[in-house]
């Protein structure tokens, strides 16, 4: 930010002291020294206004650029605001800029409908093959959408990450992005529900501090050891287990393994990626627990209720890592089985 002429004929008054062959100088308002350094000082004003403007304008627009003006997108007019006129986008200093004349700074990040946002790309290079025709390397050029900016957004709704539902902001959004995007640059905009993620686990905790109903061991056990097989010693699908299993013995109404798990998924940064160990390593640290071992993960992208009520999950176990396609999990959807095991370990040396 520039600075105003009277910082910097401060600094020139200043640097005047340190000379001792300026301290003869009057020290009056009008004299003409004083005038000069205040000349001196609106050119260099002017100079740094200019540097400053061209610098605004000619900013490359990174994939981070595009990120920032996502969150700064404001959406009409907060409802709590006495203004009625909305906020217009207006070209002010070499950019696109909104009018948030008249109001409150808690008004203006009301209006601030973009919560989180990710941006990326895909490389030409990841689709180019050496010994590739030339029509097949076109082919690939838009087919993988090379040269398109992908711009994933959410807001907050209760607390909790949600796509842009009201399809009035999502086009005003887009509208917006139109507008103030590069030339020639394509931009795909997405606001998604997020992401069913199924995991299951097996955990063996200290009996002492989590509650495991006597009852309910064989049943895990058995579990354990034949999983879903319809031949396992007991019927698996239709046993009612002890709610209470896996809460603290001292607090009833905590789970410690999964509090782990949702409070792990809840601090994954948005776009970011799902890591197995990186779980694993969360539930570690739950209190109770002393081996965790994960199982089974399935995830895909949400579907229509109506259309599919319990939508076929592909098996991603295998897989170490990986992002979400929404940039986040749907909590409300999250499902996770556990198989609760007392550890026995220094018993079963003996």
């Amino acid at each position: 930010m520039a600075r105003t002429i009277a910082e910097i004929q401060k600094e020139i008054l200043d640097e005047k002291e340190n000379y001792d062959s300026l301290s003869g100088l009057t020290d009056s308002k009008t004299a003409i020294w004083k005038l000069w350094t205040n000349i001196v000082a609106t050119a260099i004003w002017i100079h740094e206004k200019i540097v400053e403007k061209n610098a605004l304008v000619s900013r490359p627009h990174t994939l981070n650029w595009y990120r920032e003006q996502a969150l700064n997108f404001h959406y009409g007019t907060p409802l709590n605001s006495d203004s009625n006129n909305g906020m217009s986008l207006t070209w002010q200093n070499g950019s696109y800029q909104f009018d948030t004349t008249g109001l409150t700074e808690s008004e203006i990040e009301e209006s601030k409908i973009i919560k989180h946002c990710a941006v990326s790309e895909i490389d030409l290079e990841t689709v180019l093959k050496p010994e590739s025709k030339i029509e097949e390397i076109f082919s690939d050029y838009f087919h993988n959408k090379v040269g398109v900016v992908f711009i994933k957004v959410a807001t907050v709704k209760d607390k909790k990450i949600s796509r842009i539902d009201v399809p009035n902001e999502l086009f005003a959004f887009k509208e917006y992005i139109a507008k103030i995007k590069d030339a020639g640059n394509q931009v795909y905009i997405s606001s998604d529900q997020g992401d069913i993620l199924k995991l299951s686990l097996n955990v063996y905790v200290d009996p002492l501090s989590i509650y495991i109903n006597p009852q309910d061991i064989e049943y895990y056990q058995s579990k354990l050891l034949n999983g879903s097989n319809e031949n396992s010693v007991m019927p698996l699908a239709a046993y009612k287990l002890d709610p209470k299993n896996g809460s603290l013995i001292s607090n009833s109404d905590a789970f410690p393994v999964l509090d782990a798990i949702k409070d792990h998924l809840k601090n994954i940064e948005f776009n970011g990626a799902f890591v197995k160990t990186y779980l694993i390593d969360a539930v570690q640290k739950a209190q109770g627990v002393k081996i965790p071992i994960l199982t089974k993960v399935q995830t895909g992208p949400a579907t229509n209720p109506s259309d599919q009520p319990n939508p076929s999950l592909p098996d991603v176990t295998k897989i170490e890592y990986f992002i979400p396609r929404a940039g986040y999990f749907d909590m409300d959807t999250l499902e996770i089985e556990v198989n609760y095991i007392p550890y026995t370990f220094y018993r079963d040396k003996q």
